[in-house]
This record gives C-alpha cells, structure tokens and sequence, in this order.
C-alpha cells in the first residue's frame, strides 16, 4: 500500500528495521544469557517487582491485539477484490472474513506448542518467500504484453516499461514523490521507534535468541534470518510498482490503496488459471499463522507465569496451567479481530503497534546497562510515556478543538498533478 502511493520510498515503513538488524548481533545473545521463560520475567527480575510482569503481560495482551490485526485487516482487503462483492446479505464481507481468519488462527493456534511452532514456522517461511517474489515475474510480462511486443521483448523488457510508465520520483528510496507519506525526518524517527521498542516486543526472548542452544546460533538466526526478510520486503515494493504501472487508474484501488495486493493478483495471476491465486491466498495465510502462533504462546507464557501463577494460583497444575494458556490466546485473537474491523487501517494499525513499545522500551534499555535503575524510575517512565505517546494526542483536540486544523502543526506534503501523454 505504501509503495503504491509513496514509490520506493514508501518501503520504509517494513524495511524500516534495516538499521535496526545489525544491533541482533548484541542483543540476540542477551536474550540467551538471561536464563528466563518471557521477558516479564526478566522485568520482575532486575526490578524486583511483581507488579511489572502483570504490567508487562496486560502490554503484551494489548500489543499482539494490535499487531495481529495489520495480518488480519491485510488478509481481508487482499481477499474482497477475489470474492467480487463487498456485502453479503446486506453485511459488509469483512465482518466475515475476520471472524473466518480468527476461527482459523485460534484452531492452528491451541494445536501445539512452541516447539509445533518452529516447525510450521520454518515450511511457512518458504511461503513467505515465494509469496514476496510470485507476482513479479508474471506482472513483467502483464507489462510487455499491455505495452510492448511480446514477439519481441522478453520478460526482463518488463523493467524498461516500468520506469516508461511510472515517474522517475517514484523509484527513489529517500525522497520519493512530492506527495509521499515517508520523508527522510520520518524515516528517521521510525527507525529509531523500531530500535528502542524491538527489544521488549515480548516474542523477542523466543525467535530473538533465547532459545537458542548457543549464542553463534542466537546471533546468526537473528540476524540472517531479519535480512533474509529484508530481502523480501525488496519483492513487495518491486510488486507495488509493477501493479502501479498497469493499474494506474483501477477505482478499487483508488477506493482503498490497502487492496492494490488482492486486484493485481486477480488482475495478473487470475488470467492464467494456474490456480496461483489461491496460493497467493495461501502464502498470506502461512505469513499469518507463523507469527499468530508464536504470538499465542509468548503471550500465554506471560500471562500463566506473570499473572496467574504469581497471584492467583501458585500451586496451579499443569492442566490449569493450559487452560489460561489457551484462554489468553483467545482473547488476542478475539481482540485483534475487534480492532481489525474497527480500525480497517493496516498502516495504521501497524504504527499503534510499533509505537506501543515505547512503554517498557526505555526500562529495559536502561536496565540493561544501568545498575541504579530502580522500579520506581520505571513507572515514572511509563506512565509519563503513556501520557505523551497514547494519552495527549486524543485528550487535547477534545480540549483545544483548533488543535487539529491549526496551520503550523498540520502542514501537508506537497499535492501534485502529472499529466503523461503517450501516443495511441
């Protein structure tokens, strides 16, 4: 979606965790070394503080909610434009389709545990993969066949056609078009949001090392697995451009840039009734349920051990134990649904996500390399990060109504108009 409306430059808003891979190297051996199941208790730990894994776990809850629903307001906006209505029965499709993803993910979900998760993470990896890279060779040859010769030109003719067809600001990866949504300033600041606030994303201790058998393993999954995603990321705004250039001047798109995944597979892939739609469809699906399950039993981790155990049952069994494991993932899922189908913004969605961690970002930074870092300092600092972050934005326009519409704090990009003419 971003590179659709921003060009190149609207990449950064995944590969905005480019600069932050290299610091993996440090931090994926921390995680191996602190001989802890979850990072709350990591937190009760260094703070000696109870009441900060309950803190953590409720951040954690939240948290997931918000992220998992990007997946899932993604998966639905993918699909509409494959299903080719957008109600049933008088009832908006994405009231279906979420629940639909959420049935699918808690069923996937309860099934295994984290060692399951490994597993299925490493055959949906492939998918993910293949996923980043289907639509562009067959979108190259959409652009010769609708543009060029295809008795003449290969699929690589595809590319020349592509910088014919879409302006020359759109493939620059720092300044991009003068309408764009990622100037050099945010990519900064969402570099260095995605910096402070990884360390403490709470999967974190599983997938960024801690489970690791040693710290080479920690260091080298981290980080060449991160880049290896990188790569990807580097398919999806190639896919973005090519879709741009021969679905310019598709009204669903221009309805809602966040579909321009699902037209351009219909649009590209569909003619060739090879059946790649719906492994398009199928690849999406594996994207999700590889983070969705490891988000579940991290979060579940959190809740039994910070939460349950600590306060409400300390001589919980086992069998307990897995009932508030499976609860607790169903309730992620329940909300993340919610705030799928209220929200309906994956952008949007995925900077409340990232910004969330801003909370407990800080405390465990400081923690880390400051002995005299004390609890008290820490919900000072999350509470004043609450406060500036989540709170303040929504309370003063409700105060100050000007606040909004006041000239020098809204300033817009620039809003152009090209005109390309060609020969008929």
């Amino acid at each position: 979606r971003t590179a659709w409306t921003s060009g190149l430059s609207g990449v950064w808003s995944a590969l905005m965790w480019l600069f932050v891979t290299p610091f993996y190297w440090i931090i994926g051996v921390w995680y191996r070394r602190m001989r802890h199941l979850t990072l709350g208790d990591w937190f009760v730990e260094r703070y000696d503080s109870r009441a900060l894994g309950v803190a953590y776990s409720a951040f954690a809850i939240v948290f997931y909610m918000f992220f998992l629903s990007t997946m899932f307001s993604a998966i639905a906006k993918f699909s509409v434009p494959l299903l080719g209505f957008e109600s049933i029965g008088g009832i908006d499709v994405k009231f279906i389709l979420v629940p639909a993803i959420a049935v699918i993910v808690v069923l996937y979900g309860v099934l295994g545990g984290l060692t399951a998760a490994y597993y299925t993470d490493l055959i949906q990896g492939l998918l993910i993969i293949l996923l980043s890279v289907l639509l562009i060779p067959f979108g190259l040859w959409s652009l010769v066949k609708s543009f060029g010769d295809p008795t003449t030109m290969g699929v690589m003719d595809g590319f020349r056609i592509l910088h014919e067809r879409v302006a020359s600001d759109y493939f620059s990866l720092f300044s991009g078009p003068s309408a764009g949504e990622f100037p050099v300033k945010y990519i900064v600041s969402l570099t260095l949001l995605g910096l402070v606030g990884i360390v403490v994303q709470p999967h974190f201790i599983a997938t960024g090392g801690g489970s690791a058998k040693s710290d080479d393993e920690a260091r080298i999954g981290l980080v060449v697995g991160n880049f290896l995603k990188r790569l990807c990321t580097a398919g999806w705004a190639i896919t973005a451009l090519i879709a741009l250039a021969l679905l310019a001047g598709n009204a669903e798109i221009a309805a809602d840039p966040d579909r321009v995944w699902g037209v351009a597979a219909r649009e590209i892939l569909g003619p060739l009734n090879l059946g790649l739609v719906g492994l398009m469809l199928a690849c999406l699906l594996a994207a999700m349920m590889s983070s969705a399950d490891a988000y579940m039993i991290v979060t579940a981790g959190l809740v039994t051990r910070n939460v349950y155990v600590a306060y409400l049952k300390p001589a919980a069994t086992e069998r307990e134990c897995l009932r508030v494991a499976r609860l607790t993932g169903l309730i992620i899922i329940a909300g993340a649904s919610v705030v799928a189908l209220t929200m309906a913004d994956v952008f949007g969605q995925f900077k409340m996500a990232v910004e969330l961690p801003i909370l407990f970002g800080a405390p465990f930074w400081i923690g880390m390399f400051w002995r005299r870092a004390n609890r008290t300092a820490v919900w000072i600092t999350i509470g004043f990060s609450g406060l500036v972050f989540f709170i303040l934005p929504y309370v003063l326009p409700l105060v100050l109504p000007g606040l909004r519409n006041d000239p020098g704090l809204t300033r817009p990009t620039d809003r152009i108009t090209t005109t390309i003419e060609r020969p008929a």
